[in-house]
């Protein structure tokens, strides 16, 4: 899959993104009820500056921004990557290791750096998988696993796994987001 080519509506394979210009047919044509249903209910938001076909069928490759680049600058060239926390399991993996749910491919993401779950009454659930630079959830460390219960998460809800730092929105929040930009 080569990011930029996608039909609207296709699905992004585990461990990659689409960009958020991906849904926008899925988002004016089908009712919340079966967008949620085709592409997942909740996801990951990250802005990059550029974006690289993938190196195999479950990467996706990033340059993220930095300061160093000037890239703040440059906010033109930005790209918004949707994330689907789905899995063939229950538990959603997060990390730079390409055989993760979602590979998010910087530095500071350790290989397997956070699990995500859906809990009984819908919520998304996210603990740090033991990683090196930490999970944190606006702002506030998340438990690593065996340390307490995982932290609940909410739609708007900054993420930041290492430096990289993601929003989790739920289907309703992507298919407005999508309408709003289309």
């Amino acid at each position: 899959m080569a990011l930029g080519n996608e039909k609207s509506g296709e699905r992004a394979q585990p461990g990659s993104a689409l960009p958020v210009e991906a849904f926008l047919e899925d988002a004016e044509s089908l009712s919340p009820a079966e967008f949620e249903s085709r592409h997942g209910s909740g996801f990951l938001l990250l802005t990059a500056t550029k974006v690289s076909a993938p190196k195999d069928t479950y990467s996706t490759e990033l340059q993220l921004l930095s300061d160093e680049d000037g890239a703040f600058a440059h906010t033109g060239s930005l790209s918004t990557l949707v994330f689907p926390l789905r899995s063939a399991v229950h538990i959603v993996t997060v990390g730079r290791a390409s055989n993760n749910d979602v590979v998010i491919s910087d530095p500071s993401v350790s290989r397997m750096h956070a699990l995500l779950k859906r809990g009984e009454s819908g919520v998304f659930l996210i603990l740090d998988a033991g990683s090196s630079n930490g999970t944190t959830v606006n702002g506030i460390s998340v438990l690593s696993r065996g340390q307490g219960p995982p932290s609940e998460l909410k739609p708007g809800d900054n993420v930041r796994l290492g430096r990289v730092e993601c929003t989790f929105i739920d289907a309703q929040a992507l298919r407005d987001f999508v309408l709003q930009t289309g």
